[in-house]
């Protein structure tokens, strides 16, 4: 029996969601979720043991040039890892056969999940990749992560991303994986309906909570709102460039990384992005923390620290 490996974003439910799919179609699979800024590490530690695996799967994160140039060198490597990514910030990888960069199609903006869910449709013929309830759901990740919105689903999109945080990652994709095998067709039940009223509350107060604390500074010319937030990062992003005089957000999660918000047509985040080890799209991307970063709090705060 094959055995497949699957990479995916720890962030979001984008990197969630292919896990999802993972499961629907295939047996045996082996699950590593990690910060973009990690990949080559976990992909080093995978390669070490490639033979277990018939196929790697890299979806909606990507590796160093160093680690591609590396997996180029080697035809069975090249032949065994598809990766699945829609960052613009990486196009230059796509010179690589085994990677797949895709920003935008046909006027369309594309997320991870609906790259690898067309490889899955055009790769395995399994009834269960068409069901509606399916079709559905990866319409409102595609959305919810590009906010590319369409004038139906809009509303829906925001409700179906607060699951992702009232459920938790191993919840949230235990949760849909049955919903999709037990329903034709999406409808939030009862129960998902009270969770995302409260939740909804539970999110007005954080994000209005929140803005009262954004810093107001500029880096490298731009004018950035910058907070410290460890939830709803995407959300936060977007309410401040929209109520706030700013040119880009910027949250920051101590445990984890920077996420970086726009939306005048005129600002680019991999301005910033980029310069500080990261990038991502037109309005929307991160980057990764210094390593140390928590260190150095500690020491600014506790001035006579000794590390053990």
């Amino acid at each position: 029996m094959e055995k497949i490996c699957l990479i995916t974003h720890v962030a979001d439910a984008d990197g969630a969601f292919p896990i999802i799919l993972s499961k629907l179609i295939f047996q045996d699979v082996a699950i590593f979720s990690c910060e973009t800024s990690e990949v080559d590490m976990v992909l080093k530690d995978v390669l070490s043991h490639h033979a277990n695996y018939t196929k790697i799967y890299i979806v909606d994160i990507n590796m160093s040039e160093e680690m591609a140039n590396t997996i180029d060198e080697d035809i069975s490597l090249r032949e065994k890892i598809m990766v699945f990514d829609h960052h613009a910030s990486n196009m230059h990888l796509n010179k690589y056969s085994f990677i797949k960069v895709v920003d935008s199609e046909n006027g369309r903006k594309e997320c991870g999940t609906t790259l690898f869910y067309d490889h899955l449709k055009k790769s395995f013929c399994n009834p269960i990749l068409t069901k509606e309830n399916l079709v559905t759901m990866i319409e409102l990740i595609r959305e919810g992560d590009t906010y590319d919105f369409t004038d139906e689903l809009k509303q829906t999109v925001f409700q179906f991303g607060s699951l992702y945080a009232i459920f938790g990652r191993e919840r949230y994709i235990e949760h849909f994986y049955r919903s999709i095998l037990d329903n034709e067709v999406f409808s939030f039940s009862e129960m998902e309906k009270l969770l995302i009223e409260l939740e909804e509350e539970k999110k007005h107060q954080y994000i209005e909570e929140k803005l009262k604390r954004v810093k107001i500074a500029k880096i490298l010319g731009v004018v950035v709102g910058i907070v410290f937030a460890e939830q709803r990062r995407s959300i936060l992003g977007h309410a401040m460039v929209e109520k706030l005089d700013i040119d880009i957000a910027i949250v920051v999660n101590v445990d984890r990384s920077v996420s970086y918000r726009a939306n005048k047509e005129n600002v680019d985040i991999n301005v910033l992005a980029k310069h500080f080890g990261g990038g991502g799209h037109k309005h929307a991307g991160g980057s990764p923390l210094p390593e140390d970063l928590q260190e150095k709090i500690c020491e600014y705060i506790f001035n006579d620290i000794e590390w053990k």
